[in-house]
């Protein structure tokens, strides 16, 4: 007898759990808690650069794994990406050394690829209607994750290894969930799914991916500008002290639990103009912050709309990978995720080099441009069932 397919709500808060951990604390958690392990280890700002950067790396090499292995489990991949978020949280907060503690951050980097893929998988058994509903609001599982890290972070104050054990528990609570919400694997249910005719990442790129994917890397490419130097611009401008920072990032984890209705949005005002609102909403809150830096209330007036607009726009390309590659929505998911990787990859070293002749409000305005130019990348086509 097949198992009975999860509700739409099961799969979401699931998603919501996992997703959640491995980004907004397994990934993020990093940039929240690097004053106080920088003060600590006494490390340069080039090598916590360079940190994140190969951080990551190892999610980009994540992606690209979980979209290949076609015929992954969702069950085990996500159960796999919480444990292993749980395992890098956890070195990292029991390190004694800089070694154990980059170690550990390059682990949990890594989870947050194998994360979001499974999911979109599991999504083909809701009704079409709920489909977009589900995955939007997964989508914005970082935001739900942020939201509740950077309370943790302000908790622990000067205490940071108490906030990545923290946040290891967390994530061993979102696995649990998920390993009783998702099914089993049942090759009858795959087959009449039409998955065991998976296509590759051979055929990631075609006619109908190309705006899709080309979108993600420069939405990564703009809003890593502001994830990575938002904090610090606004420090170095008088507007932000230690604990205001860690308040201003749980402000744009926070707001993007609003892109939890994108699938509405995108149902309501068509996939074009729900896109293109998004991403111009995108690039104003960007270009308020590098036009206002030592206002506060800009700030973060800047950090609700981007939280939002940021996370919609991230929805809204998940939800069209999905379509795109409706015989195996993984691996769409797994392509936006992966082109979104690597503007995040080459965004913060792009924006590091032109800060010096250009200065860094410049370069959040570059930033801003960028992904507000994304609008013309918006997708033809209906995405969501009405």
């Amino acid at each position: 007898m097949s198992p009975r397919p999860p509700s739409a709500l099961r799969v979401a808060t699931a998603g919501i759990g996992v997703v959640g951990v491995c980004f907004g604390m397994a990934r993020y958690g990093y940039g929240l808690l690097l004053p106080d392990v920088r003060r600590e280890y006494g490390l340069s700002p080039a090598l916590l650069g360079a940190v994140a950067t190969a951080s990551y790396v190892a999610y980009l090499a994540a992606t690209a794994l979980t979209g290949a292995v076609a015929r992954a489990h969702a069950r085990r991949t996500a159960v796999a990406a919480g444990l292993l978020a749980a395992a890098g949280m956890s070195i990292a907060g029991l390190s004694r050394s800089p070694a154990v503690f980059v170690t550990g951050v390059l682990i949990a980097g890594a989870s947050a690829g194998m994360a979001f893929a499974p999911f979109a998988d599991v999504a083909r058994s809701v009704t079409p209607a709920a489909r977009g509903r589900v995955l939007a609001a997964i989508s914005c599982g970082t935001g739900y994750g942020v939201a509740i890290a950077a309370p943790i972070a302000i908790l622990a104050g000067a205490s940071w290894r108490s906030a990545w054990l923290t946040f290891a528990c967390a994530a061993l609570a979102a696995t649990w969930w998920a390993a009783r919400v998702l099914p089993p694997d049942d090759p009858r249910l795959r087959a009449c799914a039409g998955v065991d005719r998976l296509p590759t990442w051979r055929t990631a790129v075609c006619r109908r991916s190309a705006p899709l994917l080309a979108g993600g890397v420069i939405v990564g490419l703009g809003s890593s500008a502001y994830w990575t130097f938002a904090v610090g611009y606004l420090a170095d401008a008088g507007a932000l002290s230690a604990t205001a920072s860690r308040s201003f990032l749980g402000v744009v984890g926070v707001a993007s639990i609003l892109a939890t209705l994108s699938g509405d949005l995108v149902g309501r005002l068509g996939a074009v103009f729900a896109y293109r609102l998004s991403a111009c909403a995108e690039g104003l809150a960007v270009a308020a912050l590098a036009l206002a830096p030592s206002s506060l209330g800009a700030a973060f007036a800047s950090a609700v709309v981007f939280g939002a607009a940021y996370s919609a726009v991230i929805a809204v390309q998940v939800i069209w990978g999905a379509h795109v590659f409706a015989s195996r929505p993984s691996l769409g998911v797994a392509a936006v995720m992966a082109a979104n990787g690597v503007g995040f990859v080459l965004g913060p070293l792009g924006a590091g080099l032109l800060a010096a002749p250009l200065g860094m409000g410049a370069v959040l305005l570059l930033a801003a441009g960028l992904v507000a130019a994304t609008g013309v990348l918006a997708p033809r086509e209906a995405i969501v069932s009405p």
